[in-house]
């Protein structure tokens, strides 16, 4: 990344509004990427995966044959690669990539479930994007650390 360039963030998110409003909000600190279902994300984290600074996933992924929550045990390299689609089975695991899990649905899931799988945070719909900014400068924490930790 050169100096003055945003940490690129990949959003992972079925709806367009729901994006624009996250791309409009966070716009001044980061570059987000969009992708709209399990495919794309993959697609994505294949060619970009150690470039990014942070993952937004949502969970509920229409259209998509892995929810959020495969998608975080896929980048977490915990899932059998022989049970994955074709197109997911040659993303590398990303163990430290920072990833912040969001829902509409909070009676479906908990925080608790959420990082049992791999997930940094656990946010709610609609988004207090002052939680979101928390939580990514928690996220730039732990990738300092991480990289410290590796050197």
């Amino acid at each position: 990344m050169t100096p003055n360039a945003k940490p690129i963030v990949l959003y992972v998110e079925d709806d367009a509004d729901t994006f624009k409003l996250a791309q409009l909000r966070l716009q001044a600190r980061y570059e987000l990427i969009s992708a709209t279902s399990d495919r794309q994300a993959c697609e994505v984290l294949s060619t970009k995966g150690t470039e990014l600074f942070a993952v937004l996933m949502d969970i509920e992924l229409q259209g998509s044959q892995m929810d959020g929550l495969a998608l975080v045990k896929v980048i977490r390299g915990m899932t059998p690669k022989s049970s994955l689609p074709s197109w997911a089975q040659s993303l590398p695991p990303l163990p430290h990539l920072p990833i912040i899990v969001m829902t509409a649905y909070v009676t479906r899931y908990s925080e608790a479930e959420v990082k049992t799988v791999g997930a940094n945070h656990f946010l709610t719909k609609p988004i207090d994007f002052m939680r979101l900014n928390l939580a990514l400068a928690q996220a730039n924490i732990q990738s300092v650390m991480a990289q410290l930790a590796r050197k």
